[in-house]
């Protein structure tokens, strides 16, 4: 009898940006699963073999290494209503079989969450993981204010829009503070010239001193490091590569080489 391997749920990298619920695009004009060799199973694993459909199915090619997405729907600001993105899921990864003119078969050589049919396959969305030792010092006081233009962290947790109705959904944070290993949402992409495998710091402008005829002065709190591993035109994902549960929504990103 055919034994269905064990479901793997986690939507955390292991060593690299591979298994992760990100902020992207909705992939359009992609292979997709059309099901597996057995017509009557409806969520597919590690070691699994498909059978995928359409638009370039053509170009692929024996031994390809293709990757799952799911498109979890439009997010929106929290403050504004805005749509600022789609939630895209990386699920994991196939190498390509066989190929016909009308479909391709393909192996599930890794899953991050059950694979369902209708999942789209796109080249490979991986970035390494830098090591922090790597990352290049940086001055704290060098760090611009609230009343600067820096990003502010605006979702900490995506994983609530997949379970919420509707194709416009807001990311609601489930924690209060996030850390190592977790993917935070900020309010700036392409357009504030932020690009996918830059590194930040993200901090929390505390005030230092306040008096009754004096403007607040702030003292920068750096909290953690991270990566962005998605740009969209309004929105950033930013996996956080160290850091102990103390960024919160409402603290500010910056480049690690901008602040040197």
């Amino acid at each position: 009898a055919y034994a269905a391997a064990a479901p793997q749920r986690a939507m955390r990298p292991t060593d690299g940006t591979d298994c992760l619920l990100i902020t992207g695009t909705a992939p359009e004009g992609a292979p997709r699963v059309l099901g597996g060799r057995q017509p009557l199973r409806e969520a597919f694993f590690e070691g699994d073999d498909l059978f995928i459909g359409g638009p370039g199915i053509g170009d692929l090619t024996v031994g390809q290494q293709l990757q799952f997405v799911r498109s979890y729907g439009k997010v929106r600001h929290p403050d504004t209503n805005q749509v600022i993105a789609d939630a895209i899921g990386l699920l994991g990864f196939a190498e390509v079989l066989a190929v016909d003119p009308e479909r391709a078969l393909v192996r599930v050589t890794k899953s991050c969450r059950e694979i369902e049919v209708g999942e789209y396959l796109l080249e490979p969305i991986d970035r390494a993981v830098p090591d922090v030792a790597e990352v290049p010092d940086f001055d704290p006081a060098r760090l611009i204010t609230p009343d600067d233009s820096d990003p502010v962290v605006i979702l900490g947790d995506l994983e609530s829009v997949i379970s919420e109705e509707g194709d416009e959904r807001v990311g609601t944070s489930a924690k209060e503070a996030y850390g190592q290993r977790d993917v935070v949402v900020m309010d700036q992409g392409s357009g504030g010239g932020w690009a996918a495998g830059d590194i930040v710091t993200m901090y929390r402008a505390e005030i230092a001193l306040q008096t009754k005829t004096s403007a607040a002065q702030y003292t920068p709190r750096p909290l953690a490091i991270g990566l962005v591993v998605a740009v969209g035109d309004n929105a950033s994902a930013i996996l956080i590569i160290e850091g102990d549960a103390a960024v919160q929504i409402g603290d500010r990103v910056r480049k690690v080489d901008a602040t040197n």
